[in-house]
């Protein structure tokens, strides 16, 4: 059968655009349909636009302490509507790389409007109807906003309208704890805001080591963030001028008021109204789109990837998987299969936390913990140098003291713990940094602490006993 396109890609977010560029460059037909903006949740509202707020939040925090450096600095009023102007600014200067115009001049097809499939070779968009040999569903998520009662009734934010404010909120009640919440509430924060965080869980990280908590937690009290944990939120409502929130803590029934509120109480992925039960696409319980480990979805000649698929909801996972799909398309005969060992992710707070591989309670459950190491941030010269000593290494070690995870805090931690995802890649073993040479000072160098540290404790007393003999013949 002759096919309009070799590959349709729906979503043209950070997966569908990977997909649609290699595809183009293989000299493969694509056509890529987008119902929204070119670049998808992390251009426009998610990656880029905050990470370009929290730069200007984090200026901020800095200036404040300024005295810590010798230095007299302080901030006059805070005018919100040109730190957006900088976050917008910056989202256009990326905008070129994803826009329609690059991609058009790759030799894809960029298509307007929302696809649907109509047989398992067919999208319809519009009324328009187009086939292809395979489909790639790329439609990431969106924020997921419960029935909270009352919520429907007052106005709220979320990633997707914040960075259009043009007042700094006086209160921001922040709903979720999560690495969205937290940034932003952080963000706010620092910029002088009064924020509560209110969550339902007993502490935040919960998917992290357990040392992060304790710490973290400790750092936003801190600087002055509420946080109310173990908490239900029973309704929502107007309170003059603002908005309160009613919440149960406790047993007890208490009303925070607050000038804004931010929603942030996970995502959903964009799986209705795209024709997936026209020819029998499968979707999980919770809404996801089924992908077996080679993102083929239940019928094999569609594939999945990003948000929309799971199980992890990062731009540099969609971009993996994208690659992953891409190559199976192109290369049927010698299946690629995901590989999510080394997934690395980091909460953009400060200081912040970075993760990869196993954490100790993964470990112990697969029975596959040995043993850890954990090293200061402070015992690096940098750190002190930077006052980033509020952090930590921790390396998790697995057979032959193997390094199989790690978590580290400190204001570039999301920078350094690639590191640990080499290592774990390349089965190398807790010493592995012992030899390598850091320049001096870098935080980087709490790797080769961490070596030592791990060599010191596998080093047994007889070993001591001889090299003292060994010395003194």
């Amino acid at each position: 059968m002759k096919y309009d396109y070799h590959i349709i890609i729906i979503g043209a977010g950070s997966g569908g655009l990977v997909v649609a560029s290699g595809g183009a460059s293989m000299g493969a037909r694509v056509a890529l349909v987008e119902a929204d903006k070119m670049g998808g949740d992390c251009l426009n509202s998610g990656c880029v636009p905050s990470k370009a707020f929290l730069r200007s939040a984090h200026l901020a925090k800095e200036i404040g302490e300024s005295v810590r450096y010798g230095l007299s600095a302080a901030m006059k009023d805070i005018d919100i509507s040109e730190v957006m102007k900088r976050v917008n600014g910056i989202i256009q200067t990326i905008a070129p790389h994803d826009s329609v115009e690059r991609f058009t001049s790759l030799g894809v097809d960029v298509i307007p409007g929302r696809g649907a499939l109509v047989n398992n070779h067919t999208v319809k968009i519009n009324d328009k109807s187009i086939t292809g040999k395979y489909i790639v569903i790329a439609t990431g998520s969106r924020p997921a906003v419960p029935p909270i009662p009352g919520l429907s009734d007052v106005p709220f934010l979320t990633n997707e309208n914040i960075f259009s404010i043009q007042t700094l909120p006086k209160k921001l009640i922040v709903l979720g704890g999560g690495p969205i919440g937290l940034e932003l509430g952080q963000g706010f924060r620092h910029l002088g805001s009064e924020v509560e965080i209110i969550d339902m869980a007993a502490h935040l990280f919960p998917r992290d080591d357990q040392e992060v908590a304790p710490l973290m937690e400790k750092i936003v009290r801190e600087e002055g963030i509420t946080l109310t944990l173990s908490a239900g939120i029973k309704e929502v409502k107007k309170a003059g001028d603002g908005i309160a929130v009613i919440l149960e803590k406790d047993g007890k029934i208490r009303e925070v008021a607050g000038s804004h509120l931010l929603v942030s109480l996970g995502r959903k992925p964009v799986s209705k109204d795209l024709g997936l039960e026209n020819c029998g696409v499968n979707l999980d319980q919770r809404g996801y789109i089924a992908v077996n480990k080679y993102l083929q979805t239940s019928v094999k000649n569609i594939y999945a990837c990003g948000d929309v698929a799971g199980p992890y909801q990062f731009t540099h996972m969609a971009g993996y998987q994208a690659g992953v799909a891409l190559r199976n398309i192109i290369f049927p005969l010698i299946k690629a299969r995901v590989d999510y060992s080394t997934v690395p992710w980091t909460t953009y707070t400060r200081p912040e936390v970075a993760h990869v591989g196993y954490t100790e309670p993964m470990a112990r459950e697969g029975g596959l913990f040995i043993g850890s190491i954990m090293i200061d941030l402070k015992e690096t010269d940098r750190a002190r140098t930077e006052n980033d000593t509020q952090g930590f290494l921790k390396l998790i070690l697995g057979k032959k003291n193997r390094i199989i995870g790690a978590t580290m805090i400190g204001n570039r931690a999301g920078e350094i713990l690639p590191l640990s995802s080499m290592a774990i890649r390349n089965k190398m073993k807790a010493t592995a940094f012992m030899s390598q040479i850091f320049s001096y000072p870098t935080e980087a160098e709490i790797f080769r602490f961490a070596s030592i540290a791990a060599a010191k404790k596998s080093f047994k007393p007889w070993m001591k006993k001889a090299i003292k003999a060994l010395l003194l013949r």
